[in-house]
């Protein structure tokens, strides 16, 4: 009796970017038949691969957080400042690796710096298995350093919609499913305008944002993140497991004086990614969290014993109420705020000989130890 046959995209040494189906490096198709230097494609879902997919190493980094957390604004920020840190600190390029998808964020790059209102185009329509479904969009970045002797590697950036990760969901039909399972790091994006125990330390403020509607559901999203990767993991060979997660409390121009006098220090000095100036900052925010919402922390520490909590701001100021009624910056006040440093940390974990030196102190194996 002939055994079962397996089903189509799950077997393979590669991984489509988009519809996350497998295959081999002989299976893949030229967009040009009759090109050999054409486009490289998926065999299943046709969607052109990155450039040079076969030959760089690629670092898929999953943006998970909240409905209205701000997550659009956050990868949009760090996709622009992160260049500049890069190449300033560490002599490392971050080119666009695929800008015609990257056109997203390019375009969001722009009306937040030259108007009050951008549209999300995070997601993608994509034939998988026989049915269309629509998975988060790659945002490829390449990463070269300027010396030879270190590695070139590439980011694959997603921006996951938190309000797909509802309890008791198959997290097989999730659309980040297998992303998040094959994840080589996780930003997840506090958002405190939808706690209300941040809300209630910051009453009396006047920004918009303590008006719209709470949800507070963050603690059950990050336990429906955690079900996701361990249901994945059983399923696909490969899965990695204790990845670096990156919590990072956004909007910290609102919530900083909440600190009572503690720094949040920066700690890119000199080309240096000081590490125990991470773990300090780590400390700091975790502490305000255990204060406000401890569930949170207990949540996020049992997604990685490989944590840190880190404070950062998109716009670095309030967002003010455009023409349409909609939240949105204010472009002339523009100023983010230490938005690259969580994927810095990240990256410093994940691929350290791109780093020509990390000075790391003797530090605790988790900032909650």
């Amino acid at each position: 009796m002939a055994a079962p046959s397996q089903p189509v995209g799950t077997k393979g040494e590669l991984a489509c970017p988009l519809c996350w189906l497998r295959f081999d490096k002989g299976e893949v198709i030229h967009l040009e038949a009759k090109s050999p230097t054409s486009d490289l494609a998926c065999p299943h879902c046709r969607h052109k691969l990155p450039p040079d997919f076969l030959r760089v190493p690629y670092h898929t980094i999953s943006l998970i957080g909240d409905q209205d957390a701000g997550k659009s604004s956050f990868l949009c920020m760090l996709t622009k400042v992160l260049p500049v840190a890069l190449y300033r600190e560490f002599g490392i390029g971050f080119q666009d690796g695929d800008p015609e998808v990257n056109d997203a964020i390019n375009d969001l790059q722009k009306v937040m710096f030259e108007t009050r209102s951008f549209a999300e185009t995070m997601y993608e329509q994509v034939s998988r298995s026989g049915r269309t479904v629509a998975m988060p969009r790659p945002f490829t970045y390449t990463l070269t350093p300027a010396e030879k002797v270190r590695e070139q590697c590439a980011l694959i950036f997603y921006n996951n919609a938190g309000e797909h990760f509802q309890p008791g969901a198959s997290a097989a039909e999730l659309p980040e499913a297998q992303q998040l399972a094959h994840a080589a790091g996780i930003i997840y994006l506090f958002d405190p305008f939808n706690s209300a125990a941040f809300r209630a330390a910051l009453k009396g403020s006047a920004d918009p944002q303590m008006e719209k509607t709470l949800v507070d559901r963050q603690e059950a999203l990050l336990a429906e993140i955690r079900a996701c990767r361990l249901a994945m993991q059983n399923q696909f060979k490969g899965a990695k497991a204790n990845i670096p997660v990156a919590l990072v409390v956004g909007k910290s121009d609102a919530w900083l004086p909440l600190l009572e006098g503690v720094p949040i220090i920066d700690p890119l000095q000199e080309g240096l990614l000081e590490q125990a100036t991470i773990t300090k900052n780590s400390a700091a925010v975790q502490q305000l969290l255990q204060r406000l919402c401890p569930e949170v922390v207990t949540a996020a520490e049992a997604l990685s014993p490989n944590l840190r909590f880190f404070a950062a701001s998109a716009f670095g100021h309030a967002p003010t109420i455009n023409e349409a009624g909609e939240l949105a910056p204010d472009p002339a006040q523009l100023q983010p705020q230490q938005v690259e440093i969580p994927i810095l940390w990240i990256l410093s974990q994940i691929c350290p000989a791109l780093f020509r030196a990390l000075k790391t102190a003797s530090e605790p194996a988790s900032p909650s130890a």
